[in-house]
C-alpha cells in the first residue's frame, strides 16, 4: 500500500506533540545547542608554533651537515624517512608542521659543473638531480621561509653555488585525506580539540538522542501503553506507522544538526558529503532504535538497551586500538564509518568518490534499515 501523505502528516503531528510533552529531551537539545553557542563565542586559542621536519631518503655527508646545523635549533628535526609513519603511499607529519623531503641518490653525485663564462650552468639529467619537495601548512608558502632560510645557507656551505637540485612547493594538507583518518585514530583527546571535532561529537549526540533514544522511548511507550496496537487497527496502515516515526526523528535530528552547524561550522553546508553522512548516520540510528523497542517489551527494558548500545559502541571503540581481534567488530558498525567521515567533512571539502568508507557506511544502514522494518512489522506494534 502507498503511505499517504494526508495519514502521515496527521501520525507526524501526533509525534511532534509527543515531543512537547517530554520536556527532558527539548532540554537536553537545547543544552548542546547551548554548548555550540559558547564555543563559536570563546576566543581561539593560541597557534602551535611551526616546526619543521628535514626528510632525507638516504644519509649523506650533506645530511650530516644538516643534522649539525640543526642541532641548536628544537624546531627543525632532521630524520630518516624510515623514521616517518606513513599511509598508503604517504608520509603523515603532524598538523601545523613544514616539511623539506630530500628524495633521491644523494650519497654518490657527481660533481657539480662549474658555471660558464656567462654564470650559467649546465642541465643535469634529472636522475642526477636532488629531489627536494617543500611542503608547507595552509594555503600560504611563505610560513616556510624561516626555515629556508637556515636551509639554503648550510646546503650551500656543502654544495657551494652550484648544487644540482628540482625543487617543488606543495601544500601538505592537500597529500592525502589518509593522514586525516590517521590522526583521528592516533591522537589524544588534547591534540584533537579542534572546533571540527568538538562539532562533530556534539552531532553524534544529537543524533543519537534524537534519532535512537526518542525514538526507543516513543516506541516502547506506545508498545506498553497498547497504543500501537489501536493505532494498526485505525485506518493508518503498518508502513504509514513506521514511515511517520522515521520522518518525525530524521527531520528533528537533521533540523537539529543544521543548527549546530549554522553556529561552529557554516562553510560544511556546502559539503555534499556532510549531508549524506548525516543523513545515512541518523537513518541508522532510527533503525537501531527501532529494533531495540520491537525487542524489548517495556519502555525501562527499552531505555537499559538504548543506554548499553551506546556504552557498547564505546568499550568496542576502545578495545579495538588495544586488541586488533576487536577491529573487525568495529568494522561492523556503522558509526566506525559515519564519525570519519563526519569529521573529514567538516574540514574539507571532500568528494563522494574519494570518502573513505562511504559504501561501507551505505551498506551497513541499508542491513539496518531492512531488519528494523522487517522486526517492527513482526512484532514491534503488538
Amino acid at each position: 500500500m502507498i503511505p499517504r501523505p494526508r495519514m502521515l502528516a496527521i501520525l507526524v503531528g501526533r509525534e511532534a506533540r509527543r515531543l512537547r510533552k517530554n520536556p527532558s529531551a527539548l532540554l537536553l537539545l537545547g543544552l548542546l545547542t547551548a554548548i555550540a553557542v559558547l564555543l563559536s563565542l570563546s576566543r581561539p586559542g593560541p597557534k602551535p608554533q611551526m616546526n619543521c621536519w628535514v626528510v632525507y631518503s638516504e644519509a649523506s655527508p650533506w645530511t650530516d651537515l644538516l643534522r649539525q646545523r640543526a642541532a641548536n635549533n628544537p624546531r627543525i628535526r632532521v630524520v630518516s624517512m624510515a623514521e616517518v609513519k606513513s599511509l598508503s603511499g604517504f608520509r603523515v607529519y603532524p598538523p601545523h608542521d613544514c616539511v623539506i623531503e630530500l628524495v633521491g641518490q644523494v650519497s654518490n653525485l657527481p660533481a657539480p659543473p662549474e658555471p660558464d663564462q656567462n654564470g650559467q650552468i649546465e642541465n643535469l639529467p634529472h636522475d642526477q638531480k636532488i629531489n627536494l619537495r617543500f611542503l608547507y601548512p595552509g594555503n600560504d608558502p611563505n610560513v616556510i621561509a624561516p626555515y629556508l632560510q637556515w636551509f639554503w645557507p648550510a646546503t650551500a656551505e656543502h654544495f657551494g653555488s652550484t648544487a644540482p637540485f628540482a625543487a617543488t612547493t606543495l601544500p601538505i594538507t592537500g597529500t592525502s585525506c589518509g593522514a586525516v583518518m590517521e590522526r583521528l585514530k592516533q591522537s589524544s583527546i588534547t591534540e584533537l580539540m579542534t572546533e571540527e571535532f568538538i562539532a562533530t561529537i556534539l552531532l553524534i549526540i544529537v543524533l543519537f538522542v534524537t534519532c535512537c533514544h526518542l525514538q526507543v522511548s516513543f516506541t516502547s511507550q506506545d508498545r506498553e501503553r497498547g497504543t500501537l496496537t489501536a493505532l494498526v487497527l485505525t485506518p493508518a496502515s503498518t508502513t504509514e506507522l513506521l514511515l511517520s516515526r522515521y520522518i518525525f526523528h530524521l527531520s528533528l535530528g537533521w533540523t537539529a544538526c543544521a543548527v549546530i552547524i549554522g553556529i561552529l561550522r557554516p562553510v560544511a553546508f556546502a559539503h555534499p558529503l556532510f549531508w549524506v553522512t548525516t543523513a545515512l548516520a541518523s537513518i541508522g540510528l532510527v533503525s537501531v532504535g527501532t529494533v531495540m523497542a520491537a525487542l524489548a517489551r517495556t519502555q525501562a527494558a527499552a531505555g537499559v538497551l538504548s543506554l548499553c548500545y551506546m556504552l557498547f559502541g564505546g568499550v568496542i571503540f576502545y578495545l579495538a586500538t588495544k586488541f586488533s581481534a576487536f577491529g573487525s567488530l568495529k568494522d561492523a558498525s556503522f558509526e566506525s564509518y559515519s564519525l570519519p567521515l563526519l569529521f573529514l567533512s567538516l574540514k574539507q571539502n571532500l568528494p563522494l568518490e574519494k570518502a573513505p568508507g562511504l559504501i561501507n557506511l551505505a551498506g551497513l544502514v541499508a542491513a539496518w534499515t531492512v531488519a528494523a522494518s522487517w522486526l517492527f512489522r513482526q512484532r514491534g506494534w503488538r
